[in-house]
């Protein structure tokens, strides 16, 4: 059994840690990505209160996930529906 690996995290001079115990997760990439998106908001707004800008980059990273949840979607109906075509041209040929 794997023991659970502690990520510090560090935003506005507060360091959290956070428990890394799912293995299909790769923790520090969810901490960069974070990272980064609060950056963003850092360099737009600029003076804004911590709080205020971490709110934000989360609302983004919220819109992120629903975007590419979407994609998903939307990849999944185009490839069933690809495979369902060549399933019925396989088909037409074998009759």
């Amino acid at each position: 059994m794997e023991t659970a690996q502690i990520i510090k995290l560090n935003f506005f001079g507060q360091v959290y840690e956070l428990k890394a115990d799912d293995p299909e997760v790769d923790v520090r990439e969810v901490v960069e990505y974070v990272q980064a998106k609060v950056r963003e908001q850092e360099t737009a707004n600029k003076g804004m209160a911590p709080h205020k800008m971490v709110v934000l980059a989360m609302l983004n990273a919220g819109k992120d996930y629903i975007l590419a949840r979407h994609q998903l979607s939307e990849l999944k109906e185009t490839v069933v529906g690809k495979a369902s075509r060549l399933v019925a041209k396989i088909d037409s040929v074998m009759d």
